[in-house]
């Protein structure tokens, strides 16, 4: 168990979790920001991904977030200086370089602020841009991944394909 957070323990750019050392992939989940979970405790989100993962034939996870700042209610993004946070961006790169296969997981971007949806379509094109699988376990109806926390576990799965709400996609 590994977090890396701000010196202020208020971000949280990265969660590492080991789960099978049989497993054969690196997975790597994006969501949009992280909660309580942190080097020494797992929270909800954090249990199912364990799940997912082994599932999945995963030997580790990485969680990376859109926005770093940490809170159980995504709503209060709206209230924050900065949402996203200083070292987000460089630590979303070296999650990406260390995973086989990403998977956003956000859900709905409607509870999110609406200055922060083009932040999550940012986080997409860099994701595609990786040339690594980009997988999820399906999209809500507003296009996006679905988030985890209430998926069974036979939720399979599946590719993601760039949408097109993404500037420059078509």
């Amino acid at each position: 168990m590994s977090a890396i957070m701000s010196s202020c323990r208020k971000y949280r750019y990265q969660l590492h979790r080991n789960v099978d050392i049989f497993g054969l992939k690196t997975f790597a989940f994006f969501g949009v920001n992280p909660s309580m979970a942190d080097e020494f405790k797992d929270d909800r989100t954090v249990k199912r991904l364990i799940g997912f993962a082994l599932r999945n034939e995963g030997k580790d996870f990485f969680v990376g977030n859109v926005c770093g700042y940490r809170d159980s209610d995504v709503t209060q993004l709206s209230s924050i200086e900065d949402p996203i946070g200083i070292d987000n961006d460089h630590h979303i790169d070296d999650i990406i370089s260390k995973s086989d296969i990403l998977v956003p997981c956000w859900g709905s971007r409607d509870k999110l602020p609406e200055q922060l949806h083009p932040r999550l379509d940012s986080i997409l094109k860099k994701l595609h841009g990786s040339s690594k699988p980009v997988l999820s376990f399906g999209t809500t109806a507003s296009g996006d991944p679905r988030h985890p926390l209430f998926l069974s576990y036979d939720t399979p799965l599946a590719q993601f394909n760039k949408p097109s709400t993404i500037s420059g996609s078509k």
